[in-house]
């Protein structure tokens, strides 16, 4: 009877994780834009506000879909400012993003902390050997 109760549990357990997952999940389902960005080299921050990127015509949408797929467009990575497209997948699982970008026959993967802000989302891209990071700040898109 107590084997029972536990598999009841832990049963009980996952389907609440997974349905928190999937609850995350739809929370990022549209379209996000930038409207701010902050970078952390050698613990100095720079940021750049929503003024300071829209008087420099940078852009930079997210396109999370239910079905799992990713589109990013952005004009951020050239100095002509050249606007640029990424698919790839996108999952979640607490509080991390995944991001699988795929680029000609290469995969890159993103990992991203999030933290869901009413209509917007923060993401946070932190390098794997250092205190270096980019913190970013999308707001859903209104057509």
């Amino acid at each position: 009877m107590v084997g029972m109760q536990i598999k009841f549990l832990a049963i009980t357990f996952f389907l609440f994780f997974l349905g928190v997952n999937t609850s995350n999940n739809k929370k990022l389902v549209g379209i996000w834009e930038l409207v701010e960005f902050k970078m952390v080299q050698r613990g100095k921050p720079t940021t750049s506000t929503e003024k300071d990127l829209r008087d420099a015509g940078a852009e930079w949408n997210l396109y999370f879909s239910e079905d799992g797929s990713f589109k990013q467009e952005f004009n951020m990575r050239t100095p002509a400012m050249e606007m640029e497209t990424e698919e790839g997948t996108w999952r979640t699982e607490n509080d991390s993003l995944y991001i699988e970008l795929k680029i000609d026959t290469l995969s890159r993967n993103l990992n991203y902390y999030y933290v869901m802000l009413g209509d917007a989302v923060s993401l946070t891209l932190q390098h794997p050997s250092s205190t270096d990071k980019i913190v970013t700040r999308f707001r859903r898109k209104r057509d």
